[in-house]
């Protein structure tokens, strides 16, 4: 069953891409013309494939989806390093690039990085213990744990503060095998930092594994709303597009209790 429900997410994913949304308008109007079918059927899809790209490439369905995603962790509440004893950070991995053989973090992960550093210095300040736990495995040949763990440490966050979970590749494993780790650790006061837009399907995959973090956006994003329809707009309704299918994916999958 699981299987089949990831198939059809992936199908619906599709939807999310405007490539495929416009060669997939074609191929309609390419069929209908075939079967010498109305030709205002035809001339209907055109304008409809033209009025979704202006709607998607001029910002104003992105800046509706980036409220509905991010307006909540514009103001986060703090645990206080005063009451709360020896939290970890858990920081999700944001992709990594590979530019001539040579591996680095995605821009994205940087802001994480940065978010979860300021969090840990806090702690430190105030000489309370705190661990950061890193999860992220990638798709190069180093793992992204090991490339955040490279820069905590010329950060100066020891050896002995980093845990790194270096084998999930996606956001419901980062939820599971972290959970793991800190279940096994018994911890159960925790941050969890991510993009904005992509921190609600985070919590709710960490809260299927028993976990309740509080949660601390790194970074946000948003569309400027143009009178003509750009490529910055789409792209950046494109990714929340996608992230909205996800939240559907992980609300459908807990209420028939095949998320564990």
């Amino acid at each position: 069953m699981k299987f089949l429900l990831d198939l059809l997410f992936r199908v619906l994913q599709l939807f999310t891409e405007p490539y495929f949304l416009v060669f997939l308008a074609v191929v309609i109007i390419a069929l209908l013309r075939r079967k010498n079918k109305s030709k205002k059927w035809r001339i209907g899809i055109l304008i409809t494939t033209v009025l979704m790209i202006i709607f998607i490439g001029n910002g104003f369905l992105g800046k509706l989806i980036s409220g509905y995603l991010q307006k909540s962790y514009l103001h986060t509440p703090e645990m206080k390093a005063a009451t709360v004893q020896n939290p970890i950070i858990v920081v999700l991995g944001g992709g990594v690039v590979d530019i001539d053989h040579t591996e680095k973090l995605h821009t994205m992960s940087y802001s994480r990085m940065v978010s979860a550093y300021q969090l840990y210095h806090e702690y430190q300040k105030n000489n309370q213990p705190c661990k950061i736990l890193i999860s992220g495995k990638g798709r190069g040949h180093t793992s992204e744990a090991e490339l955040f763990s490279e820069n905590f440490k010329k950060m100066g966050v020891p050896d002995s503060d980093i845990i790194k979970e270096d084998q999930s590749m996606n956001t419901y494993q980062n939820a599971k095998f972290s959970s793991e780790i800190l279940k096994k650790m018994g911890i159960s006061n925790l941050y969890l930092v991510t993009s904005g837009f992509h921190m609600t399907r985070s919590l709710a995959l960490f809260q299927t594994f028993g976990l309740k973090p509080v949660p601390q956006a790194s970074d946000f994003i948003n569309t400027e709303i143009t009178v003509f329809p750009n490529s910055y707009n789409a792209a950046f309704t494109f990714v929340m597009l996608k992230e909205v299918v996800g939240i559907w994916q992980v609300q459908l999958y807990n209420s028939l209790g095949v998320n564990k």
